[in-house]
């Protein structure tokens, strides 16, 4: 019979310290993989801030897109305006339409209270506008302009998703506001071809480029910054640039063609 000799005291205050800095380890690992990236932006009131425009183009071949038959709804989907894909639209200057610039490493600006009402309008049996920036904390209105049914189907991943009818009797619908930062990914099921994304945002340094591919983001606090540009083909660039007190800073970037993709 073995019998389990008790270790001695000061053996037992050594073991009780190391097990004492190892549970400490442990909260502090926890602790900092909870808050890594978890960095609050500050709002302030910007004085003397900078600005950056610039153009989006496109290298590539376009050729004529193909135009989007409705299958439901014939009456109001494309009746008074041709339906084509907006997964390129690009014009006879090369600019690219639809292409999302933000600052990627802001912490401090304006408030996203500075940027208009978020609306996801549904006319025409298309999503307007095709790509929506929305801040974080402010409700999202969805339109519906057509008087019919639709589908709003949200393929969010850090923010709760969304599935629901829209009758064409129910104008306007309210949702809650997002509450992390992510691109959201918007369908419709009852029309098949209805497709935009909505960039969700913590900070109002964040656009969409026009018609014409250009955009403008204004006052930026001094600084240098990372850029990012993003569509939905032809992927992200990013660029770094110094803005300074009450400058224009000018940054124009163009895509490379993947393949020859079909545009507007």
């Amino acid at each position: 019979m073995r019998v389990q000799i008790p270790p001695p005291a000061f053996e037992i205050l050594i073991l009780r310290r190391k097990m004492r800095i190892k549970g400490l380890l442990v909260t502090l690992l926890v602790l900092v993989s909870t808050n890594h990236g978890l960095a609050k932006y500050e709002s302030y009131a910007v004085e003397g801030g900078g600005s950056l425009t610039g153009k989006v183009t496109y290298a590539g071949k376009i050729s004529k897109p193909k135009k989007i038959i409705p299958t439901a709804d014939k009456a109001v989907c494309g009746a008074h305006q041709a339906i084509y894909p907006e997964d390129l639209v690009v014009d006879s200057s090369q600019g690219m339409k639809n292409v999302v610039v933000t600052i990627s490493n802001i912490t401090r600006g304006r408030s996203t209270r500075s940027m208009p009402q978020s609306v996801l309008d549904q006319k025409g049996c298309v999503f307007r506008p095709h790509v929506l920036i929305a801040p974080i904390g402010q409700p999202l209105t969805l339109r519906n302009s057509d008087g019919v049914i639709h589908n709003i189907h949200t393929q969010s991943v850090k923010n709760p998703a969304v599935n629901l009818a829209q009758p064409g009797s129910v104008k306007e619908i309210s949702l809650s506001p997002f509450k992390v930062p992510e691109l959201v990914k918007v369908n419709c099921d009852v029309h098949g071809w209805m497709s935009s994304y909505i960039w969700v945002t913590e900070h109002p340094y964040t656009v969409v480029t026009k018609e014409d591919g250009s955009y403008e983001i204004p006052d930026i606090p001094k600084g240098k910054y990372q850029i990012e540009f993003w569509h939905e083909t032809l992927g992200k660039i990013t660029r770094e640039v110094q803005v300074g007190a009450d400058e224009v800073t000018k940054l124009d970037v163009v895509y490379q063609a993947k393949e020859e993709v079909k545009g507007k």
